[in-house]
């Protein structure tokens, strides 16, 4: 092969793979905003981030020492940051809220982490990683919220398990 060959060859490969990789960094560079803005929220309640996962539509992060969440749901309109004490939460669940299409068919509407608070007449805290409104089909929702239930119930159950010894 001759020069000339090659450096076409290389530059045809390079165009290929730059979009690629301008959209990996742009994605990268949105979840470190996002991320950032997670850390400087649970900053202001006295709380650090020990673990979190970040998505498109929502971010979560975990203070394992203070037993605390900190979790941000972006929308089209509007970023919703909240943070939950889980002493003052009993234990949490999935709800999974489909909406008919036909007769006998149903498509997912919202996947929602309920945390179920202390006390009776207290609200549940939900919180929202899907909605059909904003993302067109789930990605790996399912998986996400089942390993952050599963995290905060193991979390509430060792806590319970610590106040009883």
């Amino acid at each position: 092969m001759d020069l000339g060959t090659i450096i076409i060859g290389v530059i045809c490969i390079a165009l290929c793979a730059l979009p690629f990789v301008l959209t990996n960094r742009n994605k990268k560079s949105k979840e470190k905003k996002v991320l950032n803005s997670l850390i400087e929220f649970a900053k202001q309640h006295n709380s650090e981030i020990t673990e979190h996962e970040i998505s498109e539509c929502y971010a979560i992060g975990l203070d394992e020492n203070k037993h605390a969440i900190s979790f941000l749901q972006k929308t089209k309109e509007q970023v919703n940051l909240q943070f939950i004490d889980l002493n003052t939460i009993k234990n949490s669940e999935i709800n999974n809220i489909s909406k008919s299409i036909g007769k006998n068919e149903t498509t997912l509407d919202k996947l929602n982490l309920k945390l179920n608070v202390i006390g009776k007449n207290k609200p549940s805290i939900v919180l929202e990683f899907y909605n059909s409104d904003i993302n067109f089909q789930p990605g790996n929702e399912f998986d996400s919220i089942e390993k952050w239930n599963k995290v905060i119930n193991s979390l509430l159950q060792n806590q319970q398990q610590n106040k009883a010894a």
